[in-house]
């Protein structure tokens, strides 16, 4: 079911916006993941508020003035999108914190354990797991337990190649630390 306007908007406008979003979804794929109904209803909200900028002294159509003021939304929820999936990766902890217990790895290292003297080795490789992206130390800890890259790519829904890539800046993450070895 739509909704319903009122006298908000006259016909034209609806359509416009309809034809604008239908459009962006079009040539922005992960755009289709959003609800059609809510991009019309933010698109809506947004001409409300910018139409009465239209200077019609400026030579353009309030329809051309319109398109131009919805697609600078539709960018900039796409920017706001974006953001927030980097942030997902991208949060700061505090490295004084322990690890969760989920992100936790024990990697194999030639007999250094909990109660190893060694302590400075497993806690230099904890911190260089911790500065690994969550899908790097998802491929250390299949790799851990012997999966081959070929069902590593599939179980994380990736290409061979990206899985070989991340193995690579893994590796290269390691080697800076002198952890090679490991």
């Amino acid at each position: 079911m739509g909704l319903i306007y009122g006298d908000l908007f006259a016909d034209f406008e609806i359509a416009t916006t309809k034809q604008v979003i239908s459009q962006f979804q079009a040539s922005h794929s992960w755009l289709k993941g959003l609800d059609f109904e809510d991009l019309l209803q933010e698109c809506l909200i947004h001409w409300f508020l910018q139409r009465t900028r239209f200077q019609s002294d400026q030579g353009a159509s309030v329809r051309t003035y319109m398109v131009k003021v919805l697609s600078n939304r539709l960018q900039e929820i796409i920017r706001e999108q974006l953001t927030d999936r980097r942030k997902a990766f991208q949060l700061a902890e505090s490295l004084d914190q322990p690890l969760a217990a989920e992100e936790t790895h024990h990697l194999e290292t030639d007999g250094v354990n909990e109660n190893s003297p060694d302590i400075i080795l497993r806690l230099e490789i904890e911190f260089v797991l911790r500065t690994l992206t969550p899908r790097q130390r998802e491929i250390c800890h299949l790799l851990e337990q012997d999966y081959p890259v070929k069902q590593i790519a599939e179980r994380l829904g990736k290409p061979r190649s990206t899985i070989r890539d991340e193995i690579q800046r893994i590796k290269e993450v390691f080697v800076r630390r002198n952890l090679q070895n490991y």
